[in-house]
């Protein structure tokens, strides 16, 4: 939760694809380190640098792409960064039983031998996608100067005004005020402690409503779960980005999990095949809200130093909703799981609420710039304002 924004503070110093890159390639090494490890100081430690690394790739990742397209253009192309990392839960449970069984001569344990394969996998594609790996536009090198100017054209006619390519005193005490994005990191805990308890705990659910089930079908039956996630949330960015419209795009997919949680709040009334469908509505609102309420902030923000600040900021405090999932499902409350079940239920309601709230603001925003109230910001400040400029028009 604290290293999101000095990573995006590096990507911004540094070029994106030496400090993402880099930070996947230690990751990976550490990865292998954990299947080294003997006692558990060793893993306490490496588990949080392995935080630490993580951190820092998804909103370096979004930082990078805000430079590339116009607003109404980001929700795909996060979407499918989002989707990457769901998919990567449908098949890396199945991998990771099928390394489990694994047991050498040597005494290693299969658990090992996880941590050292999935490691190097992320090394070895970390190291072939690199020369591949984009840097800002201006100087990225396979741009010609015409694609750099049209680039840049696209940007300026969709109409994101206001700069703040300098971190003085004003721009950082600007930062740190901005309501939108301490509501936005708000809706991101709701949303996201939903998903969470999906990515963590589908598999524990799975196996309570398919008892005796092998690991190898309790798996099997989870995949699908997270491919009917990523087909909606690649629905949700496409209709999102044609409608050029985002809250209620958001709001829709926290009511199509809603739908799942009234129906497995009631599960001692409904069948197990009514549970498990109840699952799919859970995962695929939750996993095609959260872009949504990613881009509903990166769509109101402008300015470089804003942006790397504002996206570190709202993903490293929303990351504070996989606390909750992680401490609202314990096993002593298995089978039904109430508490979980409705704190996450309550916290997706409380999501919808402040989205509403968020759009408000930005309303009332949007009418004060239009009355001519926010020009003596450009007297006071220069234009070094970001998205608090007179003719940034807040977008929802």
């Amino acid at each position: 939760m604290l290293a999101e924004v000095p990573s995006n503070w590096l990507v911004k110093r540094f070029t994106p694809s030496t400090v993402l890159c880099g930070e996947c390639i230690i990751l990976g090494i550490f990865t292998i380190v954990q299947g080294l490890l003997k006692n558990f100081g060793g893993l306490v430690a490496i588990r949080l640098i392995i935080g630490i690394l993580e951190a820092g790739l998804i909103p370096g990742s979004i930082f990078l792409l805000s430079a590339y397209y116009p607003r109404y253009e980001l929700q795909w192309r996060v979407s499918m960064l989002h989707v990457g990392n769901a998919l990567s839960n449908a098949v890396g449970g199945l991998l990771a039983y099928a390394v489990a069984s694994i047991h050498s001569s040597n005494g290693w344990l299969g658990w090992r031998w996880i941590f050292v394969i999935e490691g190097s996998i992320t090394i070895a594609l970390t190291l072939l996608c690199w020369p591949f790996m984009n840097n800002w536009p201006a100087t990225a090198k396979w741009l010609k100067p015409s694609e750099k100017a049209v680039l840049e054209e696209r940007i300026r006619l969709d109409g994101i005004i206001g700069r703040m390519d300098v971190l003085d005193r004003k721009a950082v005490i600007r930062c740190l005020t901005d309501w939108k994005i301490y509501l936005s990191s708000f809706i991101i805990v709701g949303v996201i402690s939903s998903v969470y308890s999906c990515t963590l705990f589908a598999p524990t659910i799975v196996s309570v409503l398919k008892p005796g089930s092998s690991p190898k079908k309790i798996q099997s039956l989870v995949i699908p779960i997270f491919v009917a996630a990523s087909a909606t949330t690649l629905a949700c960015a496409y209709i999102s980005d044609k409608l050029k419209h985002r809250a209620g795009v958001a709001i829709t997919g926290c009511f199509i999990a809603i739908i799942g949680y009234i129906i497995i709040l009631n599960q001692e009334h409904v069948s197990v095949n009514a549970r498990y469908g109840a699952l799919y509505l859970i995962a695929s609102g939750s996993f095609a809200a959260l872009p949504g309420a990613w881009i509903l902030l990166l769509n109101n923000i402008s300015g470089s130093y804003k942006t790397a600040f504002a996206m570190g900021m709202e993903i490293g405090l929303g990351n504070g909703g996989g606390f909750v999932a992680s401490f609202s499902f314990q096993s002593k409350a298995a089978p039904f799981y109430w508490t979980g079940f409705r704190t996450t239920f309550s916290l997706m309601c409380m999501a919808i609420g402040l989205i509403c709230f968020y759009v408000a603001g930005l309303w009332y925003e949007n009418r004060q710039k239009r009355l001519g109230k926010r020009n003596h910001l450009l007297e006071e400040e220069g234009d070094n304002l970001g998205d608090a400029h007179p003719d940034f028009i807040y977008t929802y």
